[in-house]
């Protein structure tokens, strides 16, 4: 996971990036639609995407709401193995 913080008004918000390394890929629109509107759902996530090219998901969440083994745990719960 690679990550980075700044500063949105009054909230901190944090992007942490996860590669996809199993088995299950990314192979489709329909994938990175339903990887980001899994994770969108998550409280504190101001973004979400999911990358079939890259095999890379990518968000943007508030770390005083949500941490990113809360955001692993959700990538693999769709069926993904995740390093990051």
């Amino acid at each position: 996971m690679k990550g980075a913080e700044t500063m949105k008004g009054a909230e901190m918000a944090r992007t942490a990036e996860f590669a996809v390394t199993g088995e299950q890929k990314i192979h489709c629109a329909g994938c990175e639609q339903r990887i980001g509107a899994a994770l969108r759902r998550l409280p504190g996530v101001k973004d979400a995407r999911a990358s079939a090219e890259t095999q890379r998901v990518v968000v943007t969440f508030d770390p005083a709401r949500l941490s990113p083994d809360q955001v692993r745990k959700t990538i693999e719960r769709l069926g993904y193995q995740v390093a990051g």
